[in-house]
């Protein structure tokens, strides 16, 4: 059985558009040169085969290290319609960058190696049945997990016909059979249908199969983003680099990983000198259903739209992606190796908050100048009880996501919950906007990203629960059940078994050091929470300081829990926190 390593290699742009750093250095060597010295280190691999874009040349720019397989250079081979692929897989996965799986539709790190064509093409033109892929900047790329993987591959390649590990992002590369990658290119299908639950054909979750080969608990929970290729993710390997030296070359992921906790540590400011790669934006608090599963029929909230000056504000910070300005004011702001012109945006924003975006005056003019302030990914929540012609404009931006607060799988339960009957207007909207869709899609225009319907469970829902998901999984290929929240007492709990979260007495409340997400509200008020509804425990007011002030203070209120009472002691989120907290610890 012939396997071979591919590594995709482009020397002008990363996955995600941002300019591509493949020849910067990095502890003495070119990020593309650590990943080609890892993969010539996987054992069982027969050659390395570096694919390119045709009008780019790796002469004088890669070197065959001693004892490497043979290694080719090959031209990418395209074909017609996968560009709409690769922009729904990115539109997927820029919601979870630093989970090997967790995006939308359970997009994986995996699914940024696709679409699966060239990757097809270059097997069929070495003969090679088994293939090992990564990306020129997946740098940190353990050699050791890679041939645990091809092994476990190799031993049963009918039955393992694709091996991966639940590694961070870039520290284990895809492993997969070329029949796979055949079947992929036939059905425009992405790893994520392989490694995501399908109700159509219910089974085991993978991650509990001999196909997952597994990887320590302690960097398995480490959630960083080992790829160099996003500002966030550029800086933080530097740092790695910097902290293991000349043993980053031969680290593995527990050193890697172990690195990357260790400055988490010894340096906890450095996650507030920049700002959090997402952010929930509230355009509007106002809505047009008012039914008891609606926040503002129980809770009067007080706040107008978000005015020109605040929405000025924010896509002017959100499109001056720069580090924030250092602890030690005699530092750079630049990376070791990088260009600082490579600083562009990681952060993806979704527009929503506790009201309807559509419901903004300016919404359409609001987003349309998101979408070009250079953010990585644009989304809204919406109840979509709007009039046709503002489907028509929605079409036509380049969203990445457009989540629709349906909570019913019936006009009846419909009303009965979002007070109002709505749901056929609904329905009739969402019709229009897949036809326009799948319209844009062919054109490469306007919007062509998710379309995701959310329900929230509640007693009163229960008997559409299996219904929604089944109907919104086929038709929108992903739907998404949340639990009810109360906004920390503000309204009913209308879960249908209400519970109190256990709180041992050792522990401290939530640490908002875990999170990743900041909720601004239409009043400019800036929190840590996205269940601070009334802004209770908000950072500040954007206006009377910037975002970045704003975002550094919160270290302060990191190392002080106890500020948080009005919002954390109650928070159904605070298993998970610990569980962070703990992994981290």
């Amino acid at each position: 059985m012939t396997s071979i390593a591919i590594i995709q290699i482009d020397l002008q742009r990363g996955r995600f558009g941002h300019e591509a750093s493949l020849l910067d250095a990095l502890a003495g060597k070119t990020v593309l040169q650590h990943t080609i010295d890892r993969a010539a280190r996987i054992e069982g691999i027969d050659a390395i085969v570096l694919i390119h874009p045709a009008n780019q040349s790796l002469e004088g720019k890669v070197e065959a290290p001693d004892g490497s397989p043979e290694i080719h250079t090959q031209a990418i081979e395209t074909r017609e319609g996968d560009q709409w692929l690769r922009g729904v897989i990115d539109s997927g996965r820029k919601w979870s960058l630093t989970a090997w799986r967790g995006g939308i539709v359970g997009m994986t790190v995996y699914d940024e190696l696709l679409p699966a064509y060239p990757l097809l093409r270059v097997a069929q033109t070495h003969n090679a049945e088994s293939v090992v892929v990564m990306r020129g900047d997946w740098c940190g790329v353990d050699p050791e997990l890679a041939t645990k993987q091809l092994e476990l591959h190799r031993s049963a390649p009918e039955a393992m016909k694709l091996t991966f590990t639940q590694a961070p992002p870039g520290l284990s590369p895809l492993v997969i059979h070329r029949s796979v990658l055949q079947e992929m290119v036939e059905h425009s299908a992405v790893v994520a249908n392989l490694l995501c639950y399908n109700p159509k054909k219910p089974a085991i979750d993978p991650m509990g199969k001999d196909v997952n080969v597994q990887v320590p608990a302690s960097v398995r929970d480490q959630y960083r983003r080992f790829i160099y290729d996003t500002p966030r993710a550029v800086e933080h390997l530097q740092a790695v680099a910097e902290h293991l030296g000349d043993g980053l070359a031969e680290a593995d992921a527990m050193a890697i990983t172990d690195a990357s906790r260790a400055i988490e540590t010894q340096q906890p400011w450095r996650q507030f000198e920049r700002l959090p790669q997402q952010f929930n934006v509230e355009l509007s608090p106002r809505r047009t259903p008012d039914g008891p599963i609606v926040p503002q029929h129980h809770l009067d909230l007080a706040r107008r739209d978000m005015g020109a000056q605040t929405i000025d504000a924010l896509l002017d910070e959100f499109g001056r992606a720069r580090l924030l300005p250092s602890r030690d004011s005699s530092a750079t702001t630049g990376l070791a190796g990088a260009s600082p012109s490579r600083m562009t945006s990681d952060t993806s924003v979704l527009f929503g908050g506790l009201g309807d975006t559509l419901l903004h005056d300016d919404w359409f003019e609001t987003l349309k100048r998101a979408t070009q302030a250079g953010l990585l990914g644009v989304g809204i929540e919406t109840d979509m009880l709007v009039e046709p012609d503002a489907i028509e404009q929605l079409a036509t931006l380049p969203l990445d996501v457009i989540t629709v607060r349906l909570n019913a799988d019936s006009a009846a339960t419909y009303e009965q919950l979002m007070g109002v009957d709505g749901y056929g207007k609904v329905m009739d909207n969402l019709q229009a906007l897949f036809r326009r869709r799948n319209a844009n899609r062919a054109a490469g225009t306007g919007f062509c990203g998710w379309i995701v319907p959310r329900l929230v469970k509640v007693a009163e829902n229960l008997s559409d629960l299996e219904t929604f998901f089944e109907r919104w999984m086929t038709v929108s290929g992903w739907a998404v059940i949340d639990r009810a929240l109360t906004g920390r007492g503000l309204i009913p709990d209308m879960s249908p078994v209400p519970m109190e979260v256990p709180r041992p007495s050792d522990r401290p409340i939530a640490l908002h050091r875990q999170k990743q997400r900041l909720t601004v509200l239409s009043d400019g008020k800036v929190c840590l929470c996205g269940q601070d509804w009334l802004g209770r425990l908000s950072l500040g007011t954007l206006g009377d300081c910037s975002l970045a002030q704003l975002w550094r203070e919160a270290g302060a209120l990191a190392d002080e829990p106890e500020g948080a009472s009005y919002v954390c002691p109650s928070c159904q989120e605070w298993l998970e926190a610990q569980q962070q907290l703990l992994a981290s610890s």
